[in-house]
């Protein structure tokens, strides 16, 4: 890690959404440390819609991940490949690699290369794939190599092959669950339109904003938690069972092999109330 401060903090996704609703909390924490954070998306997201597509799709997408920055207080770049075709392939990692250089992160957060969707799998691949080459020279010569490794921390999923997530960090989120409606209420093409239409088969097109939006709260207030027994054990370990016995959303993390270990001050960051 850099020794510079505050810490600066890139989180990577496949599409404008996935960094903000994956560390919303997290993110908050880092902000109102004085921490800067950038959020990147390797593609536009212009094939996430029922209706809406390709450029039209896209620029909805970009104005989005743009309100959603505003309200986070963080900074949001979005990379020119395709929704649902993204690969691992050498142009994107080149593309990712000179993207993170040119911030030069502390730390990563990004998911784990397994995942539902491909997208998302090439998206952990890909950082893997940078993680050793950010620091070669002859590798993209025309953004400076990094003179140090970034931590690498994925946030939780909960697939199991081929193996499971293992939480090493854990922060409650309850306190931050407005937040996370506030920013699905920014990205309104996925949360009020797309997602409704395509996992719960509910077309809300045609309904009053002030009606799609009651629609999002209801979800919201039926929800009665993200913990799984291993975060709740992680969570036991920082905090002690009579508060962590209490949490009902949290956000949890994996070190990745790949990245620099999790020193003090990150670590103060990721558990501290």
């Amino acid at each position: 890690m850099t020794n510079a401060s505050p810490l600066r903090a890139m989180m990577i996704g496949a599409h404008p959404d996935d960094c903000d609703i994956s560390t919303y909390s997290i993110t908050t924490r880092l902000v109102r440390a004085g921490c800067t954070v950038r959020f990147v998306s390797m593609t536009t997201g212009n094939a996430g819609h029922q209706t809406l597509r390709g450029k039209e799709l896209a620029a909805v997408r970009a104005r989005e991940a743009q309100a959603s920055a505003a309200l986070l207080g963080v900074t949001y770049e979005i990379l020119p490949f395709d929704d649902g075709r993204l690969t691992p392939s050498l142009e994107a990692r080149e593309t990712l690699m000179r993207t993170i250089r040119r911030f030069q992160p502390d730390v990563i957060f990004t998911n784990r290369p397994c995942d539902y969707h491909p997208d998302h799998r090439a998206t952990g691949q890909l950082v893997q794939d940078c993680a050793y080459l950010l620091g070669v020279p002859a590798i993209c010569p025309d953004t400076p190599p990094l003179r140090y490794t970034p931590v690498i921390l994925y946030w939780h999923d909960p697939f199991t092959d081929p193996k499971p997530f293992r939480p090493d960090f854990a922060r409650p989120a309850d306190g931050d669950r407005e937040t996370l409606f506030q920013v699905e209420c920014r990205h309104a093409s996925q949360f009020l339109d797309w997602l409704p239409w395509a996992d719960d088969r509910v077309d809300l097109a045609g309904k009053t904003e002030a009606e799609r939006r009651a629609y999002l709260r209801r979800q919201f207030e039926a929800d009665d938690g993200n913990v799984d027994d291993a975060v709740r054990a992680c969570l036991r370990r920082q905090y002690g069972a009579d508060f962590a016995d209490a949490v009902r959303f949290a956000e949890s993390w994996q070190v990745s092999e790949y990245g620099e270990e999790v020193g003090d001050a990150l670590r103060a960051l990721l558990i501290g109330l």
